[in-house]
């Protein structure tokens, strides 16, 4: 009789060294003959087992945020508010010289 626990701790999976900035990596022609040494907390170290989680982990696939600041395309835009007011709604100018003239001559 087996005995399942869900989210228990997992025996067995890939190294998180593999997908690390830090790690130099060897490997041969078997799935046995590989060798992850940490370059970061333990500097030409090996690590001689699967690594499950790291204090230290940074991703060598995601890049570091000032990696995309500098890839970012910036895109100039126009304001996206509209000046304030009646404008172009078909009301005309207080400053018009003609409604001036107009209310002058009532």
């Amino acid at each position: 009789m087996e005995i399942h626990i869900k989210n228990g701790t997992p025996q067995h999976g890939e190294s998180l060294c593999k997908t690390c900035l830090w790690v130099h990596m060897i490997k041969g022609y078997s799935e046995s003959e590989e060798i992850l040494i940490c370059e970061c907390v333990y500097p030409n170290r090996a690590i001689p087992f699967a690594v499950r989680e790291c204090s230290d982990y940074r991703s060598s696939v995601t890049p570091t945020p000032k990696q995309m600041e500098e890839i970012a395309l910036i895109i100039p835009t126009e304001p996206a508010r509209k000046p304030a007011g009646f404008a172009g709604l078909g009301f005309e100018s207080e400053a018009d010289p003609e409604i001036l003239q107009r209310r002058s001559g009532q």
